[in-house]
């Protein structure tokens, strides 16, 4: 595929989700979704269709690819694992560090917290997993792999993002962490993942329970787009424009962290020197640089409005990031696979 059917490609879903925007945004124009609408949306996605999408991507495979996963080498799949959770983490924790020594003699300290967080944190889920299985056509170990980066990113969220919105580490709750409905979904996924004869999903007498998990992950990139139509609605469009603070905070997410995340899992690669002949290794290197390279996560809002930060300025460089990754996305993307 050349760059230019890439870049297409990937332009078009991204115009496709944001049609999602304009519902949310005529609704609360309308008045017909109320002050408690988008929090309600947010639950729904963080407690809901967040558990589902790690339950469809580790337990819910076509017949041909779980007879794949099957034959696949257990101890081959969990090397492939903690290889994408070093490069995940490895890439998280550098753009962190990065965004530190930018930010170090920044005076207002809220702001360099939100835009800290927004460089680091993607929307790897709801975003990512369309992406991949639109350039992978589907391969179930590359959505796996985004699901891999994805548990990296929720330990991350809940530790070092709560670090960033509070500024206090004791507000670092490990019991939260291991209770997180996403958490605990993981967990039980992976179990089933590897244990196959536990995995029900996949058993043929039952496997129209398959749609709960598949219809609750399909929903999340429309409902996440929904929110962000019902937040633009609140916002002050001079507020999310015309702030160059913004731009930078997109720059930051939408282009930095991606490529320092491409320089990490080709240094891992190379330093492995592992390839092809694997089958599939690709995805382990692919799948969390396409992640990092999605728009703000939209966590960044509802822990600013839980820990009391700036929601405000949260919101917009949320907004900002997510409107612009609808052009910059396409052109991130077709370049890493490019490479």
């Amino acid at each position: 595929m050349s760059m230019g059917s890439m870049y297409l490609k990937t332009l078009i879903i991204m115009c496709a989700l944001a049609v999602f925007m304009v519902p949310g945004l005529i609704l609360r124009k309308c008045k017909m979704i109320g002050e408690g609408g988008t929090k309600t949306l947010s639950n729904i996605l963080l407690y809901v269709c967040q558990p589902a999408i790690s339950i469809n991507a580790f337990c819910v495979f076509s017949d041909a690819d779980w007879e794949i996963i099957q034959d696949m080498s257990k101890l081959r799949l969990l090397r492939n694992f903690g290889l994408c959770i070093a490069i995940s983490a490895a890439a998280c924790l550098v753009v962190f560090g990065v965004c530190k020594l930018i930010f170090m003699k920044w005076k207002n300290r809220d702001e360099a917290n939100i835009f800290t967080f927004v460089a680091v944190f993607s929307n790897c889920a709801f975003l990512g997993m369309p992406f991949v299985e639109a350039f992978t056509d589907g391969n179930a170990l590359a959505c796996i792999y985004v699901m891999v980066f994805n548990i990296v990113f929720l330990v991350l969220c809940w530790t070092l993002g709560v670090y960033l919105i509070t500024g206090d580490s004791h507000s670092i709750k490990a019991k939260k962490i291991l209770l997180h409905p996403s958490i605990i979904a993981s967990a039980v996924a992976l179990v089933l993942f590897f244990v196959p004869q536990a995995n029900f999903f996949m058993i043929d007498a039952v496997k129209d329970l398959q749609i709960i998990p598949k219809y609750l992950a399909y929903s999340a990139a429309p409902i996440s787009m929904i929110i962000v139509g019902i937040r633009l609605a609140d916002v002050k469009m001079r507020d999310v424009f015309c702030d160059m603070k913004t731009y930078f905070a997109s720059f930051l997410r939408l282009i930095a962290a991606p490529a320092i995340t491409l320089a990490i899992g080709l240094l891992f690669k190379g330093l492995l020197r592992s390839g092809a002949e694997y089958g599939y290794e690709e995805f382990v290197y692919l799948a969390p640089v396409i992640a990092m390279a999605m728009a703000p996560a939209s966590s960044v809002v509802a822990m600013a409005e839980s820990c009391d930060g700036n929601t405000n300025l949260a919101t917009c460089t949320f907004i900002n990031g997510t409107i612009i990754s609808v052009v910059i996305i396409p052109l991130t993307v077709s370049l890493v696979m490019m490479i």
